[in-house]
């Protein structure tokens, strides 16, 4: 295969042949982005490699400054229509793409060259702002390869064979940097910040209505996963709550944060809200489970907890509803330790009981009869008027479906428990919400996740189909979790949403190529269960390295080390020892006294010539039979190849050999001839 020129015959244009390089590599970068980023960029890609093929055909001039700024202006614009401003991290990323793509434009030599080379490196890295997957990395990779071998390429490697072979000899040299660089170096806070896209993990939103959590049974992205150290919990178990919804309107239930719920209480926020790494308003409850999450992105500050959040390995905001909020948004995936409950909190809420117990005036009046004649039924027994109310739901026509009817009045609780009497998660809660505050029971609903998938290696992917409403109550001194669920549908604790009867047709709806559906075909769900487990294993060991991890394994790393030496310390004493330190001392001093003459014969002229003529004669410059040395480096020298160097160890090599030194000139002269190797090897022409 021929070698294709960097330059044309001119010595300073680019040749088609790396034009070509650079544009692979501009698609190979721009490919990384493209799920985040418009598909319109790559048009940008081949109308600037398109007009600079055409550019070499003598077809259309060199782009003019008109012409590249309007170019500029287009992409600029094209991105503010696209994402509405330029100033978010999206809209950012936009813009370096557009300049790098643009680039190729006015890319007409080797400095130009290796400016866009440089602006990919950096587009690559960039890449990593939206995923740090397996397949983020694998691509990166393979885009950081070509773009090292385009460098090569530019810096005069013109054959294939050793452009490649040099640039995997570079990138063999740098992994063991880079792997001794992650386990060892500490992770540092970043320099400055980027402006972050408002992007959240689930579809879980501050305010409900009945039906909401219904539509979330249509998607398949995952929310998080976790890892339990010790007892998992079981299927009726897998409660996690997200956050608490105490404000009723008649229609909507939402949420009010701490802030706000401080200022309607006329309370200090302090009560309602602390940071800490343990929760003060949970003392003395007992921790029943300890996971390791895997969050997913997301600008919303809720973290999920199994039961009433406990402690974490981070400062975390500890909410006295027990919610637990970051104190900052996820711009990537991040790893939490957290010990929880796995109940309801036990403790009362600053709230109060009122605050709970609040309904519209006038709204829903259907239910509050209703409520008022079960309640005087059970003689106002609290707990037999929720056990009533649970076993009313059991019974037709109550029906539990993922596809309910829309309620449009404005008394929904009142149309769904007297009219169409079909719904789903949020419609029970809601109206068992209603029916105790009716009646004077504290309520409240708790939004969250019930169930996830278990994976073969342990762990847990909860999605948004396992998005989940239910009620919790006042009861005894403490709040109870109150699933109405459990009553109309207990299939779908147990195994989940698509185990609903109708499931069919909502389940996955906005998901047509989710693996999830090929989960009947054995072979096809395993190997998405090992993709998972892979994808999972990278996400927590790699991405998810940090200092804890680092210093767990420098901690391993000094264990190791002082073992074996105990180890040898302990089975090595007395005469045995000093046997071992005057073996050691002997063989050091006859090393060296064999190995030193060599070291400095490594330093003599003879030695430097010969391996200067091998090298010469395995690049095509071998003496000729009967030639000295001096001369065989002035044939060379005079055919252009490195002319000075190779005269100065010729002059350095003949004084050497002909002329009376001392050894203090002799030795000045060796270090000259080698200097003079050494430049030889570096200026010596690449092709």
């Amino acid at each position: 295969m021929s070698a294709a020129p960097v330059v044309l015959a001119d010595g300073r244009s680019l040749s088609a042949a790396m034009l070509r390089q650079l544009f692979i590599g501009q698609c190979l970068v721009v490919a990384l982005h493209l799920a985040w980023m418009p598909p319109w960029l790559l048009g940008v890609a081949l109308a600037a490699a398109g007009w600079r093929y055409l550019q070499l055909r003598d077809r259309v001039p060199r782009a003019s400054i008109l012409l590249r700024l309007t170019a500029v202006i287009g992409v600029l614009a094209a991105l503010w229509v696209e994402f509405g401003s330029l100033h978010g991290m999206d809209g950012l990323i936009g813009v370096l793409l557009g300049i790098y793509l643009l680039k190729l434009l006015e890319t007409h030599n080797r400095r130009d060259a290796r400016v866009v080379i440089c602006i990919g490196f950096v587009a690559m890295t960039v890449a990593f702002l939206h995923d740090q997957g397996v397949l983020m990395t694998i691509g990166a990779l393979v885009a950081a390869v070509w773009l090292l071998q385009s460098l090569v390429g530019l810096a005069g490697a013109a054959q294939p064979a050793s452009r490649w072979r040099e640039t995997l000899w570079l990138a063999g040299l740098s992994l063991p940097l880079m792997v001794v660089l992650f386990l060892l170096f500490p992770r540092l806070g970043p320099l400055w910040s980027m402006p972050q896209t408002e992007r959240a993990a689930t579809g879980l939103t501050e305010e409900i209505a009945p039906g909401d959590i219904a539509e979330l049974s249509r998607s398949a992205a995952r929310a998080f996963r976790a890892r339990f150290e010790g007892r998992e919990p079981r299927p009726d178990e897998r409660y996690w709550r997200v956050y608490t919804l105490s404000r009723f309107d008649g229609e909507r239930w939402s949420r009010l944060t701490p802030a706000e719920l401080a200022r309607a209480l006329g309370r200090a926020e302090e009560r309602l809200a602390v940071p800490a790494t343990r929760s003060p308003f949970a003392d003395g409850a007992p921790t029943r489970f300890r996971a390791e999450l895997l969050l997913e992105p997301d600008s919303r500050p809720w973290r999920p907890s199994l039961g009433a959040p406990l402690a974490s390995d981070v400062r975390q905001r500890y909410l006295t509803d027990g919610t637990l909020e970051g104190l900052e948004p996820l711009a990537g995936r991040s790893l939490l330790r957290l010990a929880s409950s796995g109940e309801a909190p036990a403790h009362a809420d600053p709230a109060g009981p009122a605050w709970y117990t609040r309904l519209p005036e006038g709204a829903n009046p259907r239910s509050r009869e209703l409520a008022r004649r079960l309640w005087r039924e059970v003689g106002g027994d609290p707990q037999a008027y929720l056990a009533a109310l649970m076993a009313r739901f059991g019974e037709a026509p109550f029906r539990y479906t993922l596809a309910p009817p829309r309620l449009t009045g404005r008394d929904r609780v009142d149309e769904f428990l007297f009219a169409s009497r079909a719904g789903y998660c949020t419609h029970y809660a809601s109206a068992t919400a209603v029916m105790a505050r009716a009646v004077g029971i504290p309520a409240r609903i708790v939004v969250g996740f019930l169930g996830g998938e278990r994976h073969p290696d342990g762990h847990y992917t909860v999605r948004d189909y396992d998005a989940h409403a239910w009620t919790e109550v006042w009861l005894d001194g403490a709040w109870r979790r109150l699933d109405p669920t459990a009553a109309i549908a207990p299939e779908r604790i147990e195994e989940g949403p698509q185990a609903v009867n109708d499931a069919d047709q909502a389940y996955l709806a906005n998901a047509p190529f989710s693996p999830l559906r090929l989960r009947d075909v054995s072979w096809l769900n395993r190997a998405r269960l090992e993709w998972e487990r892979l994808e999972y294993r990278w996400q927590r060991g790699v991405v998810g390295y940090q200092q804890q991890r680092r210093e767990a394994v420098l901690a391993r790393l000094q264990q190791w080390w002082s073992e074996a030496w105990a180890r040898l310390t302990t089975g090595i004493r007395g005469p045995l020892l000093l046997v071992l330190l005057v073996g050691l001392g002997g063989g050091l001093v006859l090393a060296l006294r064999w190995g030193w003459p060599r070291l400095r014969a490594r330093r003599h002229e003879a030695w430097l010539m010969r391996r200067l003529q091998a090298w010469l004669a395995r690049r095509g410059q071998g003496a000729r039979p009967g030639e000295s040395p001096a001369a065989h480096l002035r044939r060379v020298a005079a055919r252009g190849l490195a002319p000075a160097p190779l005269d100065e160890a010729a002059r350095a090599y003949e004084r050497l050999a002909y002329a009376r030194l001392s050894e203090a000139e002799r030795q000045q002269r060796r270090d000259q001839l080698a200097g003079a190797c050494r430049r030889i090897r570096h200026q010596w022409p690449r092709r």
